[in-house]
C-alpha cells in the first residue's frame, strides 16, 4: 500500500514546523509532543559567509559577490529540459545558489518562453509569470538548486508540445566565498595604522579579521569585518583591545629623584577601579617641605594626598582611595613638590582592577 499524503504531509509538519522526527501519526502524537529532535544539516559548504555583502537591490553589473543573467548584461539563462520528468515540466538552470527574493523583491526570479537562441529574451520572449495566466500553469523555483517546475496541473501554451520553445530566466547567482572561515591558512588578517585607513582599504571582505593600531585612544584593536570594504564603526565588530588583552588589571609603577617634576605612572581604562597607591621612599629627601600627591589632570590629590607620606623617612606609605574612573582612558600622574632637596629617590606604585 502506498504511503497516504496525510502522512507525508505530518513528516514535513513535524520536521520543517518544529524540527521534530516523526516517530507516529498525528492522531497518536500531535507536533509538540514528539519528543527526539531532527533540525536540519546545513553543510559548511553551503555557507555563504559573504551574505551580508549582496545588495539589497539586484546590480546593474556583476560583481565579486552576485552574478546578473540578464538582458542588459550578459543575456537572459537558457535553460535545458529535464527528460527525465514529464514533457516541458521541469527545466534546469545547471546553476546552483541563485539569489532568492528574501535578499530583496527586486531578486525574484523573471522567468521567459523563446525559441532556442533568441536574442534579447526579455524584449522578444514570453514571460511566464509565478502565479500563472489562470489557467492552473503555475511555475516554482528551488533557489538553491536552480531547477524551475511547473508545479500547476496545465503548462503555459507558449512551451506545451509543439511550440519549440525553450525556458529561459532572468536572475542572480550567488559567487562570493562559501564555507566557514577558519584560523589557519585561509584566515584573512589585515593590519592598519588607524580606522582611517581601515576604511580607505578596499580589499576587506566580510569575515576578514583587522588589527588596528591606533583605534583612536592610543591603544590597539581586533575587528572582524561585518561586510566587504567597511567604512564606519557599525561595519565593524570589536573582539578584542589592548585593555582585555590582559584583563585591565595591574600594577603600574615610576621611580625617580629628587630633580623629577610630574611623572606620568601609566593610562588606565573606564570603568577601572584604583584599589590602592604606594609610595616607596627608597632615599630619604633633605628638605622637611618636601612632598608628593597622586592623581589625574582633574584633581592632583585624588587618589593620595600629600599628608599621607613623610619623604624625609624611608619607609612606604599606602592609601587605598577605591576610586572608579568614568569615561575614556586616563593618565595616572604623581605631583612632586621636592622643595630645595639635595637627595631623594621614591617609587610610586598604583594597582587597579
Amino acid at each position: 500500500m502506498a504511503i497516504s499524503d496525510s502522512q507525508k504531509i505530518d513528516l514535513l509538519w513535524k520536521k520543517v514546523g518544529f524540527s521534530k522526527a516523526k516517530t507516529d501519526t498525528n492522531a497518536q502524537k500531535k507536533a509538540p509532543n514528539e519528543p527526539n529532535a531532527s533540525s536540519f544539516i546545513v553543510k559548511d559548504s553551503d555557507i555563504w559567509n559573504q551574505s551580508s555583502s549582496v545588495p539589497s537591490t539586484i546590480p546593474s553589473a556583476n560583481s565579486s559577490i552576485v552574478e546578473v543573467y540578464a538582458d542588459s548584461i550578459s543575456g537572459a539563462l537558457e535553460t535545458t529540459e529535464d527528460t527525465s520528468a514529464s514533457d516541458n515540466r521541469t527545466w534546469k538552470t545547471n546553476v546552483t545558489n541563485w539569489v532568492p527574493p528574501s535578499f530583496g523583491a527586486t531578486y525574484q526570479l523573471k522567468v521567459y518562453a523563446a525559441a532556442s537562441g533568441t536574442a534579447n529574451v526579455q524584449t522578444a520572449g514570453t514571460q511566464l509569470f509565478e502565479t500563472g495566466s489562470g489557467n492552473d500553469d503555475e511555475w516554482y523555483f528551488d533557489y538553491q538548486s536552480g531547477i524551475l517546475h511547473f508545479i500547476g496541473d496545465s503548462l503555459p501554451t507558449s512551451i506545451g508540445t509543439g511550440t519549440g520553445n525553450v525556458i529561459y530566466v532572468s536572475g542572480a547567482k550567488y559567487v562570493g566565498n562559501t564555507g566557514v572561515t577558519s584560523v589557519g591558512a585561509s584566515m584573512v588578517y589585515h593590519n592598519f595604522a588607524d580606522l582611517t585607513a581601515t576604511f580607505a582599504d578596499s580589499t576587506i571582505e566580510a569575515g576578514d579579521f583587522i588589527k588596528v593600531d591606533d583605534r583612536g585612544d592610543g591603544e590597539y584593536g581586533l575587528y572582524i569585518a561585518n561586510q566587504a570594504d567597511p567604512s564606519q564603526l557599525s561595519h565593524l565588530t570589536l573582539i578584542g583591545t589592548a585593555d582585555s588583552a590582559v584583563t585591565d588589571a595591574g600594577t603600574i609603577t615610576a621611580t625617580f629623584d629628587y630633580t623629577s617634576g610630574n611623572v606620568v605612572i601609566g593610562n588606565i581604562s573606564e570603568g577601572c577601579k584604583v584599589t590602592s597607591v604606594t609610595i616607596t621612599v627608597n632615599t630619604a629627601f633633605d628638605d622637611v617641605n618636601a612632598e608628593i600627591t597622586v592623581g589625574d589632570a582633574g584633581d592632583n590629590e585624588r587618589l593620595m594626598t600629600a599628608d599621607e607620606s613623610d619623604l624625609t623617612d624611608a619607609f612606604s606609605y599606602e592609601s587605598s582611595p577605591s576610586y572608579i574612573y568614568g569615561a575614556g582612558d586616563t593618565d595616572i600622574v604623581a605631583y612632586p613638590n621636592f622643595g630645595t632637596s639635595t637627595q631623594g629617590n621614591v617609587t610610586v606604585s598604583v594597582s587597579y582592577k
